[in-house]
């Protein structure tokens, strides 16, 4: 029997256990211990100080830097509390038990302490819900009075304690998470519709999620109607009338709201919810993701099918995957689409493996998709961002996604090295493989009996030269199509074997929205071209452009060629203008410059376009090179990076791009780093209305500049405008004050971009 889909229903499979699967070799396994070694040098006092801190105690150690110093503090111990709970259940090292059971005997004497269920690291975080509380309400994306997405951090902690009890059968993290539930009802209880909703517009992470779980661990109906209270109605009844409305968003704020939605439709069978899950999900995977699977440029979703514009150093959030994976995973248990083990497959090779370094086991915040561009890593002990947190959790739990089951079906989704315990049937599956080097799987059946059921295999959607199915020896026929899946019913005995092979092709994928801007896959698998070293003398900088492949388009393929040695290596053959390049697996670059996407011309359109090409790509190229200090006005991180401040403030989108500007009389401002030895430069991007503006003044240290040059215009919208920073402002210094100010009255335009860039 050959289906694109098993079954319906509220929950036509579950999904095992993390405790009931080891994952046995491959690079996950590699990624995984690297993650084991980071878990146990983490120092679990320093990330719980504050919480002793605001709790009245002495703390037993100093707090951690970055994030963990700032006002988001706090949300690390949830991401770790949740990190060690599913190391615990994938490896069953006792010394993960024994972490968790001391984080949370810490966190009942920090709650004990406070005396009202309360318990967090934010600072004024009990301050903050208390004005809530009492209806005191001041509310924008990444702000709630004041304080830093504190109901984002609460969430994080809700979902250690609910995984400290999921994965390691601790008793006191649900009471604890009990006690924190009854006082955030309290919070919330005498608030009207009005006061919810506007509370809402902050970013509030899986609230919706948590919640219900608790309510379904607990059996007390509270805990559900809270959840229901975090409905965020401006973004949710769109989707659920299925309009798109994601350009814009934060990408990362709008995800676990999903996810909250689609666990809210398990308890409660509400079609609604189900119905804006799965259109979400559908709009997000089809038509928001770049070809690793990851989505947003910058934090923020675009137009849909609309990516070609929107590369940079900034893509694909690592946060907003390791959401979708786990939206992904709720799906799978309703619908069992084959698209959706498809997806998640493409996920987590080419963008959650991508984005941990294979030595340091660092991990991204940001996996960028600039043609020319390399991975970031954030340092393990001194930025603790929300894609540190959320990275201990992806590289603890690559047991989730890979089998499925029920009553008669075991579904093996995802192929990767490892073991499945079925205790229920008393059968242990092994998964043989080298996958995702080979496409040749063996599965081993160990039992005691013999024992019928239906066993289900996906066919993945690149397998062009289709899938072979051995049953012990002998050929099982089937007439399976990409993306589907393959169900073998019948009764199996100790010893069974079944044998997979999928032939493995390189292949093209195009943008949705350019057909000449092109990436190569092999396999499941995302090639990225090796461009070098980061690092480039300036004597080699015709090695630091991004090569243009010139060809016709429907013979590009015929210009690959493999490394003999290397199963995912390919060389390419006359193809590359101005030199070829080695194609390597996306996940295995790092510190390397690479480029994913490739632009493709015919001879004839490359003569044409390489005067105007190559004048585009120097200058951008040229700036980034002498880029002392960049900022993007309107994202969260970068403005708190680089200080900023402001009064009768706005922001919005243009164009897909963030961007900051002021009502009449208002001004902002961020600090950037100069050379103080060299001349500097201030480089504006704004759109071209500018050249017809004169409203406002732009500051260094107190010093006005003078009128600035176009340096670069940009899709005949933007400009890239230059100003002459004078020597004296920066002599002495590292660091100055750049300010926007509007005339009485008038308005600073928008501004997208700000960077210093020396002479």
């Amino acid at each position: 029997m050959v289906s694109t889909k098993l079954e319906n229903g509220n929950r036509a499979l579950k999904e095992f256990d993390l405790s009931s699967v080891r994952i046995t070799g491959g690079p996950l396994k590699h990624a995984m211990e690297l993650n084991k070694e980071y878990l146990l040098k983490l120092e679990p006092d320093r990330l719980l100080a504050r919480f002793r801190e605001y709790a009245g105690l002495q703390p037993k150690a100093a707090n951690y830097e970055g994030w963990e110093s700032q006002g988001i503090s706090g949300h690390t111990l949830g991401h770790y509390l949740s990190a060690t709970a599913m190391m615990a259940a994938a490896t069953d090292d006792e010394r993960f038990h024994q972490r968790v059971n001391y984080i949370v005997d810490e966190l009942d004497i920090c709650q004990e302490a406070h005396g009202t269920g309360y318990i967090s690291g934010i600072p004024r975080g009990k301050e903050i819900f208390e004005e809530v509380k009492a209806g005191d309400i001041r509310s924008q994306g990444f702000d709630l009075n004041g304080g830093w997405v504190p109901l984002y951090s609460i969430h994080k902690l809700f979902a250690g304690l609910r995984d400290a009890f999921k994965y390691t059968s601790n008793k006191r993290a649900l009471q604890v998470e009990t006690k924190l539930g009854l006082w955030l009802n309290d919070v919330f209880e005498n608030l009207n519709d009005e006061q919810i909703q506007e509370v809402l517009k902050c970013e509030y992470g899986g609230m919706s999620e948590v919640l219900a779980d608790l309510a379904e661990d607990t059996g007390d109906e509270r805990f559900w109607k809270l959840s229901q209270l975090f409905h965020h109605k401006e973004l949710l009844d769109s989707l659920g009338d299925e309009k798109d409305v994601l350009a814009g968003r934060h990408a990362n704020t709008q995800i676990p709201k999903i996810i909250g939605t689609a666990r809210q439709y398990e308890i409660s069978n509400n079609e609604s919810c189900r119905r804006i899950s799965e259109f979400f999900w559908k709009q997000v995977v089809h038509h928001h993701s770049y070809v690793i699977g990851g989505n947003s440029m910058n934090e923020h979703f675009g137009e849909p099918d609309k990516l070609s514009d929107r590369l940079g150093a900034n893509t694909c959030e690592t946060c907003n995957s390791y959401n979708m994976l786990k939206l992904t995973r709720h799906l799978i248990q309703w619908n069992a689409l084959a698209e959706q083990g498809d997806f998640y497959e493409r996920v987590l090779y080419n963008h959650i493996l991508a984005s941990q370094h294979p030595q340091e086991g660092t991990v991204t915040y940001f996996v960028s998709l600039d043609m020319g561009g390399h991975k970031v890593y954030n340092s393990q002990f001194n930025d603790f961002t929300c894609c540190v947190g959320t990275g201990m959790e992806n590289h603890s739990s690559y047991g989730n996604g890979i089998y499925f089951y029920n009553d008669h079906s075991l579904v093996v989704n995802q192929y990767i090295p490892s073991k499945l315990n079925w205790r229920d049937k008393g059968i242990v599956l092994h998964q043989i493989t080298a996958y995702p080097d080979k496409g040749t799987i063996k599965l081993l059946i160990e039992s005691s009996d013999a024992k019928q059921f239906s066993l289900s295999v996906r066919c993945p959607y690149w397998a062009e030269k289709g899938m072979s199915v051995k049953i012990n020896g002998e050929t099982y026929n089937h007439n399976a199509t990409p993306s589907s899946f393959i169900t073998m019913d019948r009764v199996w005995e100790n010893g069974d074997t079944i044998e997979l092979e999928i032939p493995m092709t390189v292949r093209v994928e195009t943008m949705n929205d350019n057909p000449n801007r092109i990436a190569f896959m092999n396999g499941p698998l995302v090639l990225a071209g090796d461009l070098g070293p980061i690092q480039q003398d300036e004597s080699s900088r015709e090695l630091l452009y991004t090569p243009v492949l010139v060809t016709n388009k429907s013979t590009v393929l015929k210009n690959i060629e493999p490394v003999s040695e290397n199963t995912h290596q390919f060389e390419m053959n006359k193809l590359g203008y101005p030199r070829d390049v080695r194609l390597i697996p996306f996940y295995q670059m790092h510190d390397r410059s690479t480029s994913v996407y490739w632009d493709v011309f015919t001879e004839k359109e490359w003569k044409e376009a390489e005067l105007s090409y190559k004048a585009s790509v120097e200058k951008e190229r040229e700036l980034q090179l002498r880029t002392v200090d960049f900022v993007q006005p309107g994202e969260m991180q970068p403005e708190r990076d680089h200080e900023f401040e402001g009064e009768h403030v706005g922001y919005g989108v243009q164009s897909n791009r963030k961007y900051r500007d002021t009502w009449p009389s208002g001004h902002f401002s961020f600090t950037l780093k100069v050379q103080s030895c060299q001349q500097n430069h201030l480089v504006v991007m704004y759109t071209k209305e500018i050249e017809t503006m004169k409203s406002f003044d732009i500051t260094v240290d107190g010093v006005k500049l003078e009128n600035g040059q176009v340096e670069l215009v940009e899709l005949n919208t933007f400009v890239q405008v230059k100003y002459e920073i004078p020597n004296h402002v920066t002599v002495d210094k590292g660091k100055v004050k750049v300010t926007f100010r509007a005339y009485e009255g008038r308005k600073v335009p928008k501004v997208f971009a700000i960077r210093v860039v020396k002479e």
